[in-house]
């Protein structure tokens, strides 16, 4: 008895140790990632203050311009708890949001002054609110912060490894009374001596397991787009379930149902489905794991079609579902080999569903950058260099290139009369209008307030200005579901038919547009055709107009 309370108590002692060193390593990746926040927001102070100093010597050039642009959204993305809570400034502690507060208020003043040609007030603003003092007080700030992290960080890696040979030194005490209580004991005791032995076994299986999927979790946070993230989860299960067959299956873009991302370790004579219907299965419907049977007797998902024995995940990250693990067995006792993954499974999903949902919000932010916020279409910067890189391919091509310049008519007047609430939905609706009418490869941005630019490659003339018609039937529709008259003036051009060049591409689709203002709104117009190649198009008579009266 005293023998068995003893090893009990061993191995007790060892577990604990494992959750111990288990939570402190989840500590050392909490401080890490803090600490990794800090140094891309410092990062990110540095570089707006870095262009704003920049502007000061070079005024107002447009690149430098670009730049604090793009450093300030970046630095706009970090919420205020990313940065210390405040700061030492002449020996007084001051908040570091309110700092930063007055740095974003005082670079905005610099750059309107360097904007405005004003040099020399943009000098006296950058000297008069302390921007550079200010800024190297909040970066110091996040540095001391760093430094502090850092300190913890070493912390918690000695007690790691004070633990570790702590359970290193229990494992060698709990094998060496192992080896005793073998040599002295009977048949009995060597009986349990195996299986204290097989005990050590397992704990040292589950400690390694724990680690591959730490790993796993760690390298997955680099990956950057579903491709890398399969790469990850493949190996990683090829170490911890080798026997088994996996696939993943993800949602596609506008969810609606999950297709087929990876798979392997399957025969190839059973293919699994490439697309799966969100009522199709039971485990996305519970919101929890199912086993799929080859017997019909049993309860099976709509789109198993195999037959081996199939575990499903269901993967949810910030309680959203994101995808469906299966994992696959078949084979004698196939369901409780099944079982006893179930929780590697689980651990593996869990790791892939916050590796997709960061992917999902790159994808996202990276998206909010090149779209408007309003409209959704893609924004003017996006359509300026499509619309170069669509022109440029149709000119190696030799392909048509053709541009609908929208205008929406007296957007003004409704907006006096029914309030900007109603036309931003006039603009929304009129955006969604827009989108319905264009194929994939099509283009659609707003190119400044009412005005909208659709961009079409491979298409000719005569077609954009079918195409431009139905977009001006479909916003004339939208009169009745806004309650106010809503209607459109449209202008197209093709390249090389009209113009040349992409300069000329927006020029004569504006010139059109407004021909079409001019002979009464309500209409498509299209540009003339050039005389001769190279040539600037000649003037011609109006064209008939494509739609009824206004």
């Amino acid at each position: 008895m005293v023998t068995i309370a003893f090893l009990a108590g061993m191995i007790a002692l060892v577990m604990a140790g494992f959750v111990y060193i288990s939570h402190q390593q989840t500590l050392v990746d909490e401080v890490r990632k803090s600490a990794r926040t800090l140094r891309v927001a410092r990062q990110a102070v540095m570089e707006t203050g870095a262009t704003v100093a920049d502007l000061m010597i070079r005024h107002d050039s447009e690149p430098k311009l670009f730049s604090y642009a793009k450093a300030l959204n970046w630095l706009n993305t970090f919420p205020e708890d990313s940065f210390p809570r405040t700061a030492l400034r002449r020996t007084e502690e001051v908040p570091t949001s309110a700092i930063l507060t007055a740095l974003k208020a005082s670079w905005a003043d610099t750059v309107s002054a360097v904007v405005a040609k004003q040099p020399e007030i943009a000098q006296s603003l950058y000297v008069a609110r302390e921007i550079q003092p200010n800024t190297a007080i909040l970066t110091d700030a996040i540095l001391a912060d760093l430094t502090r992290k850092e300190a913890i960080e070493a912390s918690l890696n000695r007690r790691i490894a004070s633990a570790t040979s702590i359970v290193l030194g229990l494992q060698i005490m709990t094998g060496a009374f192992c080896i005793l209580a073998f040599l002295g004991a009977s048949r009995a005791s060597t009986r349990d001596a195996s299986a204290r032995d097989q005990a050590v076994g397992s704990a040292n299986a589950s400690r390694e397991q724990v680690s591959r999927l730490f790993e796993m979790t760690e390298m997955l946070q680099s990956a950057l787009d579903h491709s890398d993230a399969n790469a990850v989860l493949r190996a990683t299960a090829g170490e911890l379930i080798p026997e088994f067959g996996v696939a993943l299956y993800v949602f596609n873009n506008s969810r609606d149902r999950l297709t087929l991302s990876t798979s392997w370790g399957r025969p190839d004579r059973e293919a699994l489905p490439d697309a799966i219907g969100l009522q199709q299965c039971w485990a996305l419907k519970r919101g929890k794991p199912h086993i799929n049977h080859p017997s019909s007797h049993k309860l099976r998902c709509e789109h198993y079609n195999v037959s081996d024995y199939a575990l499903e995940i269901p993967m949810i990250a910030r309680g959203e579902i994101l995808g469906l693990l299966q994992i696959y067995c078949d084979g004698d006792q196939a369901e409780e080999r099944l079982k006893d993954v179930a929780s590697t499974g689980t651990a593996l999903a869990d790791a892939m569903s916050l590796a997709l949902s960061n992917i999902a919000l790159r994808d996202k932010l990276r998206s909010q950058a090149l779209r408007d916020p309003l409209t959704g279409l893609y924004n003017r910067r996006y359509m300026e260099d499509a619309l170069e890189r669509v022109v440029r391919l149709a000119e190696r091509e030799k392909t048509e290139v053709s541009v609908i310049m929208i205008d929406l008519d007296h957007f003004k007047r409704l907006n006096d009369q029914h309030g900007h609430a109603k036309g931003d939905a006039v603009l929304r609706d009129t955006a969604a209008a827009i989108t319905n009418q264009l194929r994939e490869t099509d283009i659609a941005c707003r190119y400044g307030g009412e005005e909208l630019i659709v961009v079409l490659p491979n298409c000719g003339l005569e077609m954009a200005a079918a195409k431009a018609e139905g977009i001006r039937v479909s916003i004339e529709a939208l009169s009745e579901l806004n309650g106010a008259q809503v209607s459109a003036s449209l202008g197209v051009a093709c390249a090389p038919l009209t113009s040349n060049s992409t300069r000329e591409l927006l020029a004569n689709s504006d010139a059109a547009l407004y021909r079409a203002k001019q002979e009464g709104r309500n209409r498509v117009v299209r540009a003339p055709a050039q005389t001769s190649k190279g040539s600037r198009p000649e003037p011609v008579e109006p064209q008939v107009k494509l739609t009824a009266a206004e």
